[in-house]
């Protein structure tokens, strides 16, 4: 009985919609999509929030607003919006053929229920991961690495741009420690012919927390003359190994480039006090204002320094309506 309420309602809308053409009940959302191409985000909201006061369950529409909103810095609101996309339309797909689907598409208008058969509303699997891929960057700005990695995971089985996916996921994945997932993550991408000399980092840096410190050193030094942070990692490898004559090296090297780099400045008086100069390297900690002793504040080991590689995230906003 309900398979067949909601075949009737099915075939009711669609009946009702068919005079529409897809490029026309599609254009807003095309055209806001190339302005979001084209960086003009304000412009694309505008349109977007114009054509939602006629269509408030157009979820492309929200989508697209939600990447606006992204884009024009108010993340709060982008998160907002696109976490109400993620939840109304797995709400949609999870009732499939059942008296709540069919109530909840006799509440859709004429266009979104035509755009629902033809991909709209988060229904095609790229789309769903431009959302999916979407959130996970916002996780990552708010340093939720877990639920970051779970929206990238997704974004990577909906094959939307799965190499950037792949370097965002690894980078969580170093965040979190989880070693193992990271490198089985980045292996597509260490085949390019043009390997980045992001994913040559993060390679380096799993190679030392999974025991390989020999490979590790080696790809940090071929990086450290172009990549600051190949160097710095470079310096905190050589001082866990007790090489701390090659260390300090680095840190000066690094303190004369910046005098306000107090990790660098720190870290070179502790490779002072275990070369023998503790003197030298108490001043350089008084210098700084740091009211301890450098017996106590040097440490055998130091972690590894890892920052966010991709602050600015590739996206492909899927303007073709075919996808």
């Amino acid at each position: 009985m309900i398979k067949k309420y909601f075949l009737f309602v099915f075939l009711l809308i669609v009946a009702s919609g068919t005079q529409f053409v897809l490029p026309q009940a599609y254009l807003e959302e095309v055209r806001a999509c190339r302005l979001l191409e084209q960086g003009q985000a304000e412009e694309a909201l505008k349109l977007v929030e114009s054509k939602l006061k006629r269509y408030p369950r157009n979820y492309d529409c929200l989508l697209y607003k939600g990447l606006a909103l992204y884009f024009l810095g108010d993340q709060e609101e982008a998160f907002k919006v696109l976490e109400k996309v993620e939840f109304e339309t797995e709400k949609l797909a999870k009732a499939g053929g059942t008296l709540e689907a069919g109530k909840r598409l006799q509440a859709f208008s004429q266009e979104d229920m035509y755009l629902a058969q033809r991909g709209g509303v988060v229904f095609t699997k790229k789309r769903k991961g431009l959302l999916k891929y979407a959130l996970g960057i916002l996780d990552k700005r708010k340093k939720d690495y877990k639920r970051a990695r779970k929206h990238l995971e997704e974004a990577l089985k909906a094959e939307y741009l799965p190499d950037e996916a792949r370097r965002q996921l690894c980078l969580i994945n170093c965040f979190l420690k989880d070693y193992k997932e990271g490198e089985k993550i980045i292996q597509p991408l260490l085949a390019s012919a043009q390997k980045e000399a992001t994913v040559s980092f993060l390679k380096a840096y799993l190679d030392y927390y999974l025991g390989r410190q020999k490979e590790a050193r080696k790809s940090l030094e071929e990086l450290a003359d172009h990549f600051l942070l190949a160097r710095k990692d470079l310096a905190c490898l050589l001082y866990n190994d007790k090489q701390y004559q090659e260390s300090l090296a680095i840190w000066e090297s690094l303190v004369e480039e910046n005098p306000k780099d107090i990790y660098a400045q720190r870290n070179r008086a502790r490779c002072y006090f275990y070369l023998g100069e503790k003197e030298k390297a108490q001043q350089i900690f008084d210098d700084l204002g740091l009211k301890l002793k450098v017996e106590k504040y040097s440490p055998p080991t130091i972690p590894l320094i890892l920052e966010d590689l991709f602050p600015q995230p590739r996206f492909d906003f899927l303007c073709d309506i075919r996808k």
